[in-house]
């Protein structure tokens, strides 16, 4: 899966020569293609799949529904491979906040909703557990190192700070941050 609003069509073509699929998702800014599935996956009889869920954790109550359309009428066929769209409808409420997204993707893959269901919410889940720690504890976002290769050679760095700590069943990467930042016996018995 691959979350890149900008990605050129011919990256399709490279995934798929390469013997792989894509589940690609389409943002606002790629108004053409987003307004096309829109369009299509708003006809309910186009739909080769759907499926739906609840799940309720720690308050918050999410209604999750996937839909899949092998309609692709009006969509680029510069798209290679391209075989199915999806629409993922979530309605959260927490607390008594309630908010609705959609979320539309393209995919050369040919399953069904559940299946697309699963492995969407597994990408998001590490997307979650990476990038949130990277952005957010780790301040990526704010970093000022933007030269050379400087970039890369610091998120590697926390990549593998990362998953030390993990390895080591921390899971909160603040929390460890602040349990080893200064046991400096510790930190080596752990890279050693």
């Amino acid at each position: 899966y691959f979350r890149c609003p900008s990605l050129p069509k011919k990256t399709t073509e490279i995934i798929i020569n390469g013997n792989n699929d894509y589940v690609i998702g389409v943002k606002k800014n790629q108004p053409a293609l987003y307004n096309k599935i829109e369009t299509n996956m708003a006809d309910k009889n186009k739909r080769s799949s759907w499926y739906a869920e609840i799940e309720i954790n720690k308050g918050r109550t999410e209604l999750r529904s996937i839909t899949v359309s092998d309609h692709l009428e009006g969509i680029s066929d510069q798209w290679i491979g391209l075989n199915q769209l999806i629409s993922i409808h979530r309605i959260v409420n927490t607390k008594g906040n309630k908010t609705e997204e959609t979320a539309y993707f393209i995919s050369s893959k040919q399953t069904n909703a559940f299946v697309y269901n699963e492995g969407i919410r597994l990408h998001w889940a590490i997307e979650n557990s990476l990038h949130y720690v990277k952005d957010v504890t780790l301040k990526e976002d704010a970093s000022k190192i933007r030269t050379g290769n400087a970039p890369q050679n610091i998120s590697t760095i926390k990549n593998i700070s990362i998953n030390i700590l993990r390895n080591h069943q921390y899971n909160n990467m603040a929390q460890a941050m602040r349990l080893v930042a200064t046991d400096i016996p510790l930190i080596k018995s752990m890279i050693t």
